[in-house]
């Protein structure tokens, strides 16, 4: 049997992070999620008190609805809860010859929070489309007062090594003057920044490796 995930999952450090409205909203998403399986499986649900606030097919859809509402509702795919993680991986392009092994691409953006305040400006963000969400260091998430934003819980995996329970959040990446909507995952202790698929296919990108441009429309 799939062992359901719950913040109990998380380490300490990701623990203390959560609001104890979060935490209330969990446990009583459990108690009633036998009664929402009839009406909303399969689907995205933010949960406030124990009852659905928000619901549909499209996570970014419904963390938007949540954070109009209630930024700490539980938001979670009902079940399949413990059915899902985000791959968070790099693909290397012939881009930057300054990195190695291989060269890479990096395009500049502006990470925000939910709330569109603690804007922080990056020239070093890597797309990556080997990367379901995007991430940013720990400390970076700090600079921009994400940790207040809609949140869910989830799993993350990497290209090798075990999956591991963590929080997921979300919020804002602006290319170019033109703002696109985020998850992004923070990552203790990280040094790199990328701008993942969630983000990605919201755009038209061009690897041009011969020219080593990213060309993003």
């Amino acid at each position: 049997m799939t062992q359901l995930l719950t913040s109990q999952q998380l380490s300490p450090t990701l623990k203390k992070r959560l609001h104890k409205a979060f935490l209330e909203n969990e446990r009583l998403y459990w108690q009633t999620r036998d009664r929402l399986l009839h009406q909303y499986q399969g689907q995205w649900v933010a949960a406030v008190g124990g009852k659905v606030i928000a619901s549909g097919d499209d996570l970014l859809d419904v963390t938007d609805q949540a954070g109009e509402k209630d930024p700490h509702a539980y938001i979670t795919r009902v079940g399949q809860e413990s059915n899902f993680a985000f791959a968070i991986r790099r693909s290397e392009f012939g881009y930057d010859t300054a990195y190695q092994p291989f060269a890479l691409p990096q395009v500049e953006a502006v990470f925000s929070n939910y709330r569109g305040t603690g804007l922080q400006f990056y020239p070093d963000v890597v797309p990556d489309t080997g990367a379901d969400i995007s991430a940013l260091p720990e400390s970076d998430c700090d600079v921009i007062d994400l940790f207040g934003s809609p949140h869910l819980l989830s799993l993350a995996r990497g290209v090798m090594g075990p999956q591991s329970a963590t929080l997921v959040y979300r919020g804002y990446v602006e290319i170019a003057s033109t703002r696109y909507r985020a998850l992004i995952h923070p990552v203790p202790g990280g040094k790199e920044r990328i701008l993942g698929r969630e983000v990605l296919n919201q755009l038209k990108v061009t690897f041009d490796g011969p020219q080593k441009k990213v060309i993003l429309d």
